[in-house]
């Protein structure tokens, strides 16, 4: 046996150590300590089969490191207190601590030592069986026996603790109920049996999109609940359920024949739908009737403005791929300023999406529709054409005088991924005849990240002629590394350095920005100028362009002819 003594008193743990050599108990090791925070440390560490711990033990007392360690689940260790006190109510508000014994010191001869070690860690034992079993009723009584999810009586229970715990944190839930269309006629036509397998197949592939933190449990049947904890974005919601019925896209191959599934599935969110956990799955539930109402396989959500900003973003989504057929983006131009001839030096081309019932709609309110919709490099391409195209049309217009500002479009993460773009490019550039170094492409630093693609695509790009610059530098994952690994020509200056500065004295981060590019040779460009206290700094400081309100608003084409061009 492996022997713990913990007693501030040399004397006493010398006296302990005598009777247990004396109980003539198979002894192993007796291991002593004064000190309760290095008790905790031995007991957690070691696996002793006793430990003999005295109930006065400054600064605190032995009860309550016995409270610590049997705080901890998986401590399995029988611990007898030791007092020179007779006090019945200590010694029964320690057994209640959860200890097996206690024993006044004075009675500590090795017979009553050897006869409680034994009696406390058979008592041990079966407390600790006690316990097993009742986590395994816990577990019965809280997890579905088919598929081994949580159960109705878990969801329950979850669903109780989590709206008070939201409220107090003042957090959101989202409440889905998920329904297996048609579920019946497989345990009809196929047996109970494909069912079960049906049924455990779905929980495996429902498992996959789920948080670590969220609940997905089997209500009965072929219902499914998911409780989705703190969620920032109704957008969130919207691609979980994206993922979920992607998960179930594939069909389920039972006894040889392909078995698709289909769900509908409901939505309720807490607090703009209910506020107590019996309406939330009220809403839920009333969600997911309604979807199966429509026709099954879809979702539908209870909350009218959540219900609403889905359907809005649903409907953009739905537009937007007949929006390239239909010719309704529109490109603006922004010129940029060279900062010390105050001459037009560039011009960023601008992507706007002219709806015909919501009008003029910005590019952050679509693109992420876009790149999630696998629509953007179609766009994307759209844009590079018109731009040069043009472009074209100036230098066609500016004959009799030299074109000496270069044109410039937006690349996105994705785009860099897009094997054709190269092509495509190249045969914009030889079609409508710009020289391949008047045009620059603009990219941000966490499309750059490490990759491999990112870093041939833009080699490629670099080979056709045309400048890289990098967009909103000193917010993403620039480093030294980066700027020497790609073929990087003009780094942008985010404009939250610009738009901080009010005088000089705000200038020290800007300052050291443009100083870092200067010393590697690269041109710079300061966006976001809106002050002429803003422009003078930067012109000072040596930024090649400027660009921002200051200068110029976004301007159809027509427009910046006339006002930059003439």
């Amino acid at each position: 046996m492996d022997i713990l003594i913990i007693d501030d008193d040399a004397v006493d743990r010398m006296a302990a150590t005598r009777t247990l050599k004396a109980s003539m108990l198979p002894i192993n090791t007796i291991d002593q300590t004064a000190s309760a925070s290095e008790a905790v440390k031995l007991a957690k560490n070691h696996q002793y089969d006793m430990i003999l711990l005295d109930y006065q033990l400054p600064p605190s007392n032995g009860i309550e490191v016995l409270r610590e360690l049997r705080g901890n689940n998986d401590f399995a260790t029988a611990i007898v207190m030791l007092s020179h006190s007779n006090d019945e109510e200590l010694a029964l508000d320690c057994i209640e601590a959860g200890a097996q014994d206690f024993i006044m010191k004075s009675e500590l001869t090795a017979a009553r030592l050897k006869r409680a070690i034994l009696i406390s860690a058979e008592r041990y034992q079966l407390e600790r069986r006690v316990l097993d079993s009742h986590n395994q009723l816990r577990i019965l009584a809280e997890q579905d026996s088919l598929t081994g999810l949580s159960n109705r009586y878990f969801f329950d229970e979850a669903l109780k603790d989590a709206i008070p715990k939201a409220s107090r944190d003042n957090t959101t839930l989202a409440l889905l109920f998920l329904d297996l269309d048609k579920f019946k006629d497989i345990n009809d036509t196929l047996g109970h049996d494909a069912g079960d397998y049906f049924l455990k197949e779905v929980a495996r592939r429902l498992e996959r999109p789920i948080r670590g933190g969220d609940k997905l449990c089997r209500l009965g049947g072929d219902e499914f609940a998911i409780l989705v904890h703190d969620f920032k974005h109704s957008h969130q919601i919207r691609l979980l359920v994206k993922r979920l019925l992607e998960s179930l896209s594939e069909p389920v191959e039972i006894n040889g024949q392909d078995i698709d599934i289909t769900a509908s599935i409901g939505v309720a969110t807490y607090p703009d739908c209910a506020l107590d956990p019996v309406e939330l799955m009220k809403c839920a539930d009333v969600a997911m009737y309604r979807s199966k109402a429509l026709g099954r396989n879809q979702v539908q959500y209870y909350s009218k403005d959540f219900h609403e900003h889905i359907e809005n973003r649903v409907r953009l989504e739905n537009d937007l791929k007949r929006s390239l057929e239909k010719n309704q983006f529109v490109l603006f131009y922004q010129p940029q300023i060279n900062a010390q001839t105050y001459q037009m030096e560039g011009v960023e081309a601008l992507i706007r999406w002219q709806h015909p019932e919501l009008g003029l709609i910005p590019p952050n309110t679509f693109i992420p529709i876009a790149e999630e919709a696998n629509l953007i490099n179609d766009i994307a391409r759209w844009v590079l054409e018109t731009a040069c195209q043009q472009f074209s049309e100036w230098i066609r217009k500016l004959s009799t005088k030299n074109v000496n500002f270069s044109i410039s479009a937006n690349l996105s993460a994705r785009q860099l991924k897009d094997f054709g773009l190269t092509e495509h490019l190249k045969a914009c550039i030889n079609r409508f005849q710009i020289p391949a170094h008047h045009l620059e492409l603009e990219l941000t630093e966490s499309s750059l990240e490490s990759s491999l693609t990112a870093l041939d695509m833009l080699k490629r790009l670099s080979d056709l002629g045309v400048r890289i610059a990098l967009d909103n530098f000193g917010t993403g994952y620039s480093s030294l590394s980066h700027l020497n690994k790609y073929p990087i020509n003009l780094l942008k200056i985010d404009k939250s350095f610009i738009q901080s500065v009010y005088s000089v004295d705000d200038a020290n981060l800007l300052k050291a920005i443009v100083a870092f590019a200067q010393s590697l040779n690269y041109d710079t460009v300061a966006e976001g100028i809106e002050t002429e206290v803003q422009r003078d700094i930067c012109v000072e400081l040596g930024v090649k362009r400027l660009q921002g309100y200051l200068f110029s608003h976004p301007l159809p084409a027509h427009d910046l002819e006339e006002q930059w061009l003439v």
